[in-house]
C-alpha cells in the first residue's frame, strides 16, 4: 500500500514537473515574440521582406536570367520598384479622391447643420408632446453642447493636425528610406541566394526554424484566405443591398463598407452607422434600418463563418484571434491588428515544437 502510495507520488511529481516545464516554454516563448516584436521588427522589416520576396520570385528570376541574360538583382529591383510606383499611384488616386469628397462634405456644412438643427427640433416637439417635458430647453441644451464641441474640435484638433505636419513628412521620408533599403537588401540576396540557402541548410538549426515558418506561413495563409473570403461575401452582401435599396452610388458605397469590415470592433459600423443617421436626417427613416439591419448581418455572417473558416482549419478559437487583435493594438500601436494575431501563430507553433521536442517536456518528440 505504502508503496503504491509511494509511486503515486512520484508520477504526481513528474506530472507537476512537465507542467512546469510547459508554463516556462510557454512563457519563454510569449516573451522573445513580444521583444522581436517590439523592438527587433522595426529594424529587421525591411530585410524580412525583401527576404521574402527573393524566396517567392527566385525560381522566376533564374528563369528570366537564364533565359534573357537578365542579372537576378536587376529583375528584382525592377519588380519592387514596378510594384511600389503602382501601389504608390493607387495610393495618390485615393488621397485625392477622398480629399475632394471631403471637400464636398465641407461645402454642404450649412445644409447639414439646417437639417440637423430641423431633426433635433422635431425630435424635441415629439418628447414635450408625449411626456410633457421643455422640448425649447431640451433643444437650446442639445445645440449648445453641439456649438461647444464645434468650437473644441476647431480651437484644438484643427491646429494640432496642422502643427504636426512635420511628423508626417517624417512618416513619409521613413517609408521611402523603408522601401530603399528593402530594394537594396533583395538585389543583394538575389545575387547570393543560391549560397546563403545552402550555407543555412547544412546546419541543424535551420532546419528548426524552416519547420516552425512553414507551419506559420500555413496558418498565415488559411487566415488570409478567411478573411478575402469574408471581406468579399460582405462587400457583396452591402453592395446589393444598398444597390436595391435605392441608395445613391450604392454598389461603391457597399464595396467599401465591406472592405472596411476588415477592421477589428468596429467593421462595416464606420460606414453603415453615419449613412444610417445622414438617412435619418434626410428623412428617410427606411432607408436608416436598412442600414441598420444590414450592419447587423455583417456582423452575424462574420462571427458565422470565421469559425467555420478560421477556428476549424487553424485549431486557434475566433475569440483568442480577437484578444491577440485587441492585445496587439493595445502592445503594438495600429500595426498590432497584423502582429498580434501573427504573434498569436508564431508562440503557438514555437510552443508545439519545443514541447514536442524529445526531452523538453518528457515527451518521446513529435510524430508528424
Amino acid at each position: 500500500m505504502c508503496l503504491k502510495l509511494y509511486k503515486g507520488g512520484i508520477a504526481m511529481e513528474k506530472k507537476t514537473a512537465v507542467k512546469i516545464k510547459e508554463y516556462i516554454v510557454l512563457g519563454v516563448s510569449a516573451i522573445g515574440v513580444y521583444i522581436g516584436f517590439k523592438f527587433l521588427s522595426p529594424l529587421a522589416a525591411p530585410f524580412i521582406f525583401a527576404f521574402g520576396f527573393v524566396a517567392l520570385f527566385h525560381p522566376l528570376l533564374e528563369r528570366v536570367q537564364e533565359k534573357y541574360h537578365i542579372k537576378k538583382g536587376i529583375l528584382a529591383a525592377s519588380i519592387l520598384l514596378l510594384f511600389c510606383i503602382t501601389a504608390g499611384i493607387g495610393i495618390w488616386c485615393l488621397v485625392i479622391f477622398a480629399i475632394q469628397k471631403l471637400g464636398n462634405l465641407f461645402g454642404q456644412i450649412d445644409l447639414f447643420e439646417e437639417k440637423f438643427c430641423i431633426f433635433v427640433g422635431s425630435c424635441c416637439d415629439g418628447i414635450e408632446r408625449k411626456f410633457g417635458m421643455d422640448g425649447d430647453g431640451i433643444e437650446s441644451f442639445i445645440m449648445e453642447r453641439v456649438n461647444i464641441f464645434i468650437e473644441n474640435f476647431q480651437v484644438q484638433v484643427v491646429p494640432k493636425i496642422m502643427n504636426e505636419s512635420v511628423s508626417y513628412v517624417k512618416n513619409i521620408a521613413g517609408v521611402i528610406s523603408f522601401l530603399v533599403i528593402m530594394i537594396i537588401a533583395a538585389v543583394l540576396l538575389a545575387k547570393d541566394y543560391n549560397e546563403i540557402m545552402e550555407k543555412l541548410r547544412e546546419r541543424e538549426e535551420f532546419k528548426c526554424v524552416a519547420g516552425i515558418i512553414k507551419r506559420v506561413l500555413g496558418h498565415i495563409g488559411t487566415f488570409i484566405r478567411a478573411q478575402l473570403v469574408i471581406l468579399l461575401m460582405i462587400s457583396i452582401l452591402c453592395a446589393v443591398t444598398l444597390f436595391l435599396g435605392g441608395f445613391e452610388s450604392g454598389i461603391a458605397v457597399g464595396l467599401f463598407a465591406g472592405f472596411m469590415d476588415m477592421l477589428p470592433f468596429v467593421g462595416t459600423g464606420i460606414i453603415l452607422m453615419p449613412l444610417a443617421f445622414w438617412q435619418i436626417l434626410n428623412g428617410y427613416y427606411t432607408k436608416a434600418v436598412i442600414c441598420v439591419i444590414l450592419y447587423v448581418v455583417c456582423a452575424l455572417t462574420r462571427e458565422f463563418l470565421e469559425p467555420k473558416l478560421i477556428g476549424e482549419k487553424m485549431g486557434i478559437f475566433p475569440v483568442a484571434i480577437l484578444f491577440s487583435v485587441y492585445a496587439g493594438v493595445k502592445l503594438f500601436g495600429v500595426f498590432g491588428i497584423v502582429k498580434g494575431p501573427l504573434a498569436l501563430i508564431i508562440i503557438d507553433e514555437i510552443y508545439l515544437f519545443l514541447k514536442d521536442r524529445k526531452g523538453v517536456c518528457g515527451n518521446e518528440g513529435r510524430t508528424e
